[in-house]
């Protein structure tokens, strides 16, 4: 099934023409529910006419899909920052009017432009669906990305997945104690299967992951990286059905140790 399938829809509102307007993401696309007819819209700006605000918003969404560059201004935030959308704001006035180039360093001066108007247009949870699109097409590919594509897919599996994991682990019976401050190894890696070893035994825990940078959008951005209380490391699908290969902790000794089991989903 498609990344998207089952994400919660989620929207956003924007001065348009004088009026509030509401941009929606559903099922993988942006739709413009104040604009029934877009493509006569988008003939009268060709001939000169004004350009609606929304419009601007669908063009900025379906430039950060085609480029990605924003995921490198989006991969360590794991939530909206608001004094850093306001930075970001005053960055790339700056960027305008000084040439000044304080953000998205990966990118050549005309994109950064471009895709700050993208990192501060958008609200996250809009950023979070449009990285899982980026990352999902570009697995289909084959996975072409750049180098510093991916380094920032990298940091940004790490972050959520230690995340997860920590979420996870307050759920485990019996209990953790502090469970971030448990040693976590995760290892991002395009070949291999995804894989946990390690313990929950007091001072000598440890725990370490393998997983495929895909697992962004095949599990996280599906809001299933915990599930029933569990980390999930992967998710496949044969004849319609999904299955959830997660992190099972059993009692050997005075330890837990881990192994992986499959949930349908």
């Amino acid at each position: 099934m498609p990344w998207h399938q089952g994400v919660s829809d989620t929207l956003f509102e924007v001065e348009c023409e004088g009026h509030p307007h509401t941009v929606v993401w559903s099922a993988g696309e942006v739709l413009l529910p104040d604009h029934p007819n877009i493509g006569a819209e988008k003939v009268l700006v060709a001939l000169g006419g004004s350009k609606p605000r929304c419009l601007d918003v669908l063009d900025l969404w379906d430039f950060a899909l085609s480029d990605g560059g924003f995921i490198e201004e989006w991969a360590p935030w794991h939530k909206a920052d608001h004094q850093r959308r306001w930075w970001l704001k005053t960055a790339l006035e700056r960027l305008r009017s000084e040439g000044v180039q304080d953000f998205l360093y990966d990118l050549p001066r005309d994109k950064a432009l471009k895709m700050g108007e993208v990192v501060t247009t958008l609200p996250h949870d809009f950023l979070d669906r449009a990285m899982a699109a980026v990352v999902d097409t570009g697995n289909q590919r084959g996975w072409d990305f750049s180098p510093s594509m991916n380094r920032h897919l990298t940091d940004a599996t790490k972050l959520r997945a230690r995340r997860s994991l920590v979420q996870a682990l307050a759920n485990q019976r019996p209990s953790v104690p502090n469970p971030a401050l448990i040693p976590f190894n995760c290892r991002v890696e395009l070949s291999g299967t995804p894989a946990v070893s390690g313990r929950l035994s007091g001072r000598e825990s440890h725990v370490e992951i393998s997983l495929h940078p895909r697992w962004l959008s095949h599990v996280w951005a599906r809001g299933v990286s915990v599930h029933a209380g569990r980390f999930t490391v992967d998710l496949t699908e044969h004849k319609g059905i999904s299955t959830l290969h997660q992190v099972e902790w059993s009692k050997e000794g005075h330890e837990l140790k881990p192994s992986l089991t499959q949930r349908q989903l």
